[in-house]
C-alpha cells in the first residue's frame, strides 16, 4: 500500500482532474495528479520526450530501464520493460540492461550512453571521456536529452519508491505512449 492515499480526482483542480481521467490509468499518474500546480507541466515535460523526443525509442527505453534498475525501482523497470516489449525491443535486450557493460547485445552508440548514464547515475557529473563518447553518437541536443531523461527518471525512482506505489492489478493493454500524447493535447 502506497504511504499516501492515492488522491480523490474529485477533489483535484480542474486542470489535473481532467488530465488525470485522460491518462492512462497507471498508479504513478494516479499519485502524481494530487502534486499541485507541478502535476500538468511535469506531464508535458514527459510527453516532449516519449513521443516527441530526439532519442530513438529504443535508446531511450534502455536508458530508462538502467536508470530504473540502478535505483532498485521495480515499477519503473516493470512499466518500461513492458513499453519496450510493446516497441518491439527483444526480451533478450531488455535483459540486458540490467547487464554488465559493454554488452554485446547493445551497439556502439548504446553501449556508449548506457555507459555514461551509469557514471551520471553514480557520480552526478559524468566523466569527460564517456561525456565525449556518448556526444559522438547522440550530437550536442541528443546529449541534453539524454540528460534529462536520466535526471526525471532519478525524480521518478524516488518518486515511486519514497511513496511505495504498487502495481497495478491488472496491466493496461497499451504502451500508454500514444494515451499520454493525447492526453497532453490542449495542457502544454
Amino acid at each position: 500500500m502506497a504511504r499516501l492515499p492515492y488522491p480523490d480526482p474529485a477533489t483535484l483542480p480542474p486542470a489535473a482532474r481532467e488530465l488525470s481521467a485522460r491518462l492512462p490509468q497507471l498508479n504513478i499518474f494516479r499519485m502524481l495528479a494530487g502534486s499541485g500546480p507541478s502535476f500538468v507541466p511535469f506531464m508535458a515535460l514527459i510527453n516532449a520526450y516519449l513521443n516527441e523526443g530526439l532519442l530513438d525509442a529504443e535508446l531511450r527505453e534502455l536508458v530508462i530501464l538502467r536508470v530504473g534498475h540502478l535505483c532498485g525501482s521495480g515499477y519503473e523497470q516493470h512499466q518500461h520493460r513492458r513499453v519496450s516489449g510493446m516497441l518491439g525491443m527483444s526480451p533478450e535486450r531488455i535483459a540486458a540492461a540490467e547487464g554488465t557493460l559493454p554488452s554485446p547485445l547493445f551497439n556502439e552508440a548504446e553501449n556508449a550512453v548506457l555507459t555514461f548514464t551509469d557514471d551520471q547515475v553514480a557520480n552526478v557529473k559524468a566523466d569527460a571521456t564517456l561525456f565525449a563518447e556518448a556526444r559522438k553518437h547522440l550530437g550536442d541536443a541528443g546529449m541534453q536529452e539524454l540528460v534529462i531523461i536520466i535526471g526525471i527518471y532519478l525524480l521518478v525512482c524516488r518518486y515511486l519508491e519514497t511513496f511505495e506505489i504498487e502495481l497495478e492489478e491488472t496491466d493496461i493493454s497499451t504502451s500508454g505512449l500514444d494515451e499520454i500524447r493525447r492526453s497532453m493535447e490542449g495542457h502544454g
